[in-house]
């Protein structure tokens, strides 16, 4: 989301924040420092470290993915996995145009081999049986896109629906009941994942079609997703990123001034937890994707009703005029 306003310019150049160090904000502050239109940049990071929620720990002996785990679809269309390879993080499988060319339809591969809580070793057989019934369905889910109204408002819903109305003629015995449910709620878990949600009913069914499936056979990094974050911080000026500066609110429409730009207005103005404030021209905001909307409302700093109409219009930019509406 990005804020501008039509105040003059700071001398060389507009003054622009990012809030944010994840790799959104990364990779925002990484393109804007390309450009020598934009020399006053600063991205400020609520905690001591980047990245966000790509963390890779490597206090057990390996590496251990705390956060994020493989890249979804990568191929040539996909930016994350276009860096990776700039940045040579990826080994010659992964980079390979066959790797690039499978289609997935966007589901996770089978693992080789599935264990049960007790220990016992899970049919093969039985577990591609129930990845091809929860594919199918959530394959059927996307024909909503377009769709006057849908049966549920939800992807959680309707896949529980129809499972519910398969679990009805399975004739096997209680125990495989059972553990073919405990495997369709391992898929549910993997697919929240996937879509970025804690879960399923969460996300809404009619538009569930419009996500872009990419080809690509998904990859990992073998030494850790975080390598990315860590190449994209060092591409950086010194100094860009300004860390344990958590922001509480944004102020707009105002006529803000700065000591280090005498002379100068700024419309925007960026409020931090410890009180420091900076005025910038364009502000860019990363928002976490389990940050509450309400939190969101309260960090550009709107009105409830405000953040509910910028929402209902799919508002990807806000703007001064944005928070008087």
């Amino acid at each position: 989301m990005e804020a501008t306003g039509s105040v003059g310019k700071a001398p060389g150049g507009p003054r622009v924040l990012v809030v944010g160090g994840g790799i959104a904000g990364l990779g925002a502050a990484q393109r804007l420092c390309g450009q020598s239109a934009f020399p006053h940049l600063r991205v400020l990071e609520a905690t001591a470290r980047a990245g966000g929620r790509i963390r890779s720990e490597r206090s057990f002996g390996g590496v251990v993915e705390v956060g994020a785990h493989w890249i979804h679809g990568p191929s040539r269309g996909n930016p994350v996995f276009q860096l990776a390879a700039e940045y040579g993080l990826l080994g010659e499988k992964e980079l390979s145009e066959e790797n690039q060319l499978v289609e997935t339809g966007g589901h996770v591969g089978l693992p080789s081999v599935s264990y049960a809580s007790s220990g016992a070793r899970v049919s093969l057989q039985l577990v591609a049986e129930m990845a091809t019934l929860f594919y199918g369905l959530i394959d059927q889910t996307r024909e909503f896109l377009h769709a006057a109204e849908t049966p549920v408002p939800s992807v959680g819903e309707y896949l529980k629906k129809e499972i519910g109305q398969h679990v009805t003629s399975w004739t096997e015995d209680e125990e495989t009941r059972k553990l073919k449910l405990a495997v369709l709620n391992s898929l549910f878990n993997l697919e929240c994942c996937v879509s970025g949600t804690h879960s399923m009913d969460l996300v809404a069914l009619a538009p569930f079609g419009e996500y872009t499936v990419l080809p690509g056979l998904d990859c990992t990094f073998s030494k850790g997703y975080q390598g990315l974050t860590n190449c994209m911080m060092a591409s950086l000026p010194e100094d860009t990123v300004v860390f344990e500066k958590p922001v509480k609110t944004i102020h707009w429409n105002g006529s803000f001034q700065e000591a280090a730009f005498p002379g100068e207005t700024f419309p925007v103005s960026v409020e931090c937890e410890d009180g420091d404030q900076f005025p910038v021209h364009h502000v860019i905001v990363t928002v976490p994707l389990g940050l509450s909307m309400f939190s969101v409302g309260s960090l550009l700093g709107l009105s409830l009703s405000s953040w509910r109409l910028c929402r209902m219009k799919k508002y990807f930019c806000v703007s001064p005029k944005c928070s008087e509406e």
